[in-house]
């Protein structure tokens, strides 16, 4: 199927353009992919409103100013800001009529998309400033240009570009919280420790009062921080050197789990299972040489 170029009202100028696009099955069971992508500027004031719509919406804000409804909140938009949103949830837009916006956007989803949404929402609002502006502009204009094309080299062009839009939105939202304030700088201080001392026994205690912290308090912004749970940080940095181990060592299971901090062969074999699907006297005789 062609792609079909719809006609914008006069309220929008004439560069304004979308693209929709029909999946192939090997798109729809293993892409990302583009339901819908366009770029347009308004003479005047505009809303789009929508529910219950199986896609996920990125837009970005190029000049003028708006507001986003969404999850009954009202988000203040303009130039450089962005939005990330599920559209099951009812939602509108709509341009500031005193100043109406120019937006590129796009509509998507894929197998893992709720996942990669799920992981945002827990980190950001809706609505933000990305730090990287620029670059998702060129990643949104090349998936236009991307798009003018309906064929298997699209759709893994397409799927590329979505990924890196998603790529660069989520390393936006992780990266600032990894700065040099004081808090940061003594949970860096843990994660060092551990990083140094993972296969040594500690309790969650005796880590805390190492670094005069509340166990609570650590385990919260840990996870705030890395988004991953301390402990859940331990067990794979044990479970990948038990890897490296099983493949380029002949240590018996109860000695690899002895060096990895696993002093219990049971748990050990628990949890590697838990990780990797597999056992892991599986997992050598899988990738031994």
């Amino acid at each position: 199927m062609k792609n079909i170029f719809d006609h914008f009202p006069d309220s929008y100028i004439e560069d304004s353009k979308r693209m929709i696009q029909t999946p192939s099955p090997l798109a729809r069971s293993a892409f990302f992919y583009v339901q819908e992508t366009g770029y347009l500027k308004l003479r005047e004031s505009h809303r789009a409103s929508r529910k219950n719509l199986d896609s996920y919406l990125i837009v970005l804000v190029l000049s003028g100013s708006g507001t986003l409804m969404y999850q009954n909140r009202i988000f203040p938009l303009k130039k450089g800001t962005c939005f990330f949103i599920d559209c099951t949830v009812p939602y509108y837009h709509e341009s500031n009529p005193d100043d109406p916006w120019e937006l590129i956007w796009v509509h998507f989803t894929g197998a893992t998309t709720p996942e990669y949404y799920h992981f945002f929402s827990g980190f950001s609002s809706p609505a933000f400033i990305p730090s990287s502006f620029d670059e998702l502009y060129r990643k949104f204009t090349s998936l236009l240009e991307v798009n003018t094309s309906s064929d298997l080299a699209a759709e893994i062009a397409s799927s590329r570009l979505i990924m890196d839009i998603l790529s660069i939105i989520l390393q936006g939202i992780i990266m600032p919280k990894e700065s040099t304030t004081p808090r940061n700088i003594n949970l860096e201080k843990i994660r060092g420790y551990l990083d140094e001392h993972y296969t040594e026994k500690f309790s969650l205690d005796e880590l805390a009062e190492n670094f005069y912290i509340s166990k609570y308090y650590l385990c919260r912004e840990f996870k705030a921080l890395y988004g991953i749970t301390l402990n859940h940080y331990v067990i794979a940095k044990r479970i990948t050197l038990a890897k490296k181990l099983l493949r380029f060592s002949s240590y018996t299971l109860s000695e690899i789990a002895l060096k990895c901090g696993f002093y219990d062969a049971s748990y050990f074999n628990k949890q590697f299972k838990k990780s990797e699907g597999i056992s892991a006297s599986d997992f050598r005789k899988k990738w031994i040489n």
